[in-house]
């Protein structure tokens, strides 16, 4: 491609070197993903400045820099004021901008991102259009898995996945929008049709260092810098003073609420859940539908009015949302119930954070006769002030609490769990402290007795455990059917003792 193609829409601060029949034919930030022709973007990080890899990028092949000042490398230059944005905007040119033949359906949010996107693509589904799906647990290309990396990919992946999007002519793209992606310009450029944002707690104050900051972040998000229109759970305390603020703003977007206990466009009412499902009447800009889904917990409520309201604003007929809602699978690693047998469960669910934890166990405990042992661990070189208050929340709503390991990374699990101890002891002695999780789920589905329920949080659907920087296979679904069949087993040898 050429430079002029790459370059339409980015403002150039200037231009360094001989740039005479230049074409790019790939792009990268990374020195060790440089191929042919490579146009190498230096972006700035909290650890390392791209601009000290200058010189090693050119040694891997690299024809032309990106950069926001001049280096003395002897290398074409593109000067521009942020890097970052400029990753953002020449990835979509390079790729033919397929953004602009795709609707995009944003969503963020601390809690809910990843349900909510999987809500809308059953919902579009059953309207009868092809949907590509991007997230935490993997992309969806009309049915077509594949890996994730990162919950928002980088720009060149993002784009490229656009792009196979519209060679499979897909319609809808439902993406989660993570606050690291908005912060580091991942979205630059890309213009949802609809933007979502579920509800703003605490999470990521390892890279924001304050909560303000990452409110800051979230908030951002809805304006037209990227999107066309809003919807936003009004029942958020933070975001309804947001929308507050800025309904005087004539250049603000179309914001559209939804909630339980604030006026709003999509309410729910006459809400009944058991551990099979939920039962309630969704009144959608004061259409009502009844609604029977499997899936289970206030929360998964809140994100089904944060669906509909998104797909009704596009067009979607009623019809669609109904079914939609109704026949949409179980997400992986989302409040999936486990039948244990003997009338006793397990609930795995990726609840990471103080707000997710204290909603999968408020929500188990309104569904639940017996009592919930809660396990659940927090991860290492994330941000460590809300693993006190994590271990607080437990100790407060789960009857029995484990307190293990989840991803410690680079630090030691044992200094990690006593954080975490020092909430729960605040709180409640009943507690047990088991490094190992495959253990800790062992230990606390061997103690559940009839009606009683475990609550695995933390993991969800990851198929590893990350320990000192290496990524081992591990599975919270593996290790409870393994401890499940020991169960049936032990059962099968007290009745045969008997007979």
């Amino acid at each position: 491609m050429e430079i002029s193609e790459l370059l339409k829409n980015q403002k150039v601060v200037k231009l360094v070197g001989d740039f005479g029949g230049l074409n790019v034919e790939s792009l990268a930030f990374n020195t060790k993903n440089i191929s042919q022709n490579c146009m190498f973007f230096c972006l700035r990080g909290t650890v390392n400045d791209g601009h000290n890899f200058a010189k090693t990028a050119k040694d891997c092949g690299a024809k032309v820099l990106v950069v926001e000042r001049a280096l003395e490398v002897d290398i074409p230059q593109i000067v521009v004021e942020n890097t970052r944005s400029a990753l953002s905007l020449m990835a979509g040119n390079f790729y033919g901008n397929p953004r602009n033949k795709l609707k995009v359906i944003g969503v963020t949010g601390t809690n809910g991102k990843t349900t909510t996107t999987y809500m809308i693509q059953s919902i579009l589904k059953n309207a009868g259009y092809k949907v590509g799906v991007i997230g935490t647990i993997g992309v969806v290309i009309d049915d077509v898995k594949l890996p994730a990396h990162l919950t928002t990919p980088d720009p060149i992946e993002l784009h490229s996945l656009f792009a196979q999007m519209v060679n499979k002519k897909v319609d809808y793209v439902v993406m989660e929008v993570s606050a690291h992606a908005i912060k580091l310009d991942k979205m630059f450029g890309t213009i949802c049709d609809v933007g979502i944002l579920t509800n703003i707690t605490q999470d990521h104050l390892d890279f924001f260092k304050t909560f303000e900051n990452y409110k800051q972040t979230k908030l951002d998000f809805i304006s037209s810098k990227f999107v066309n229109q809003a919807v936003v759970n009004i029942d958020d305390e933070m975001v309804r003073n947001f929308v507050i603020e800025n309904h005087k703003n004539p250049r603000s977007v179309n914001i559209f609420s939804y909630g339980l206990n604030n006026p709003c466009d999509t309410f729910a009412v006459e809400y009944k859940c058991s551990l099979k499902g939920t039962h309630y009447y969704l009144n959608l800009f004061d259409e009502v539908l009844e609604i029977n889904t499997s899936l289970i917990g206030e929360f998964n409520l809140y994100n089904a009015l944060a669906s509909a309201t998104a797909c009704k604003i596009l067009g979607i007929d009623t019809t669609s949302i109904k079914c939609g809602l109704e026949n949409m699978e179980e997400v992986p690693g989302r409040f999936n119930v486990l039948n244990l047998g003997k009338d006793r469960f397990a609930v795995v669910d990726y609840a990471h954070t103080p707000d997710g934890l204290k909603n999968i166990l408020t929500s188990v405990r309104q569904i639940s006769n017996g009592k919930i042992i809660s396990v659940f661990g927090c991860g290492g070189n994330r941000d460590s002030s809300k693993r006190c208050i994590m271990g607080k929340i437990s100790g407060s709503l789960a009857d029995f609490t484990i307190i293990t390991s989840d991803n410690p990374r680079l630090e030691k699990p044992s200094e990690i769990i006593e954080q975490i101890e020092s909430g729960v002891k605040e709180v409640s002695l009943n507690y047990l402290c088991v490094e190992d999780r495959k253990k800790a789920i062992s230990f606390a589905l061997s103690k559940l007795k009839k009606g009683d329920v475990a609550v695995i949080s933390g993991k969800g659907a990851e198929n590893y455990i990350d320990i000192g920087g290496v990524k081992y296979h591990y599975s919270d679904f593996e290790t409870i059917e393994k401890e499940k069949q020991k169960l049936i087993k032990e059962q099968e040898f007290i009745c045969w003792c008997f007979l």
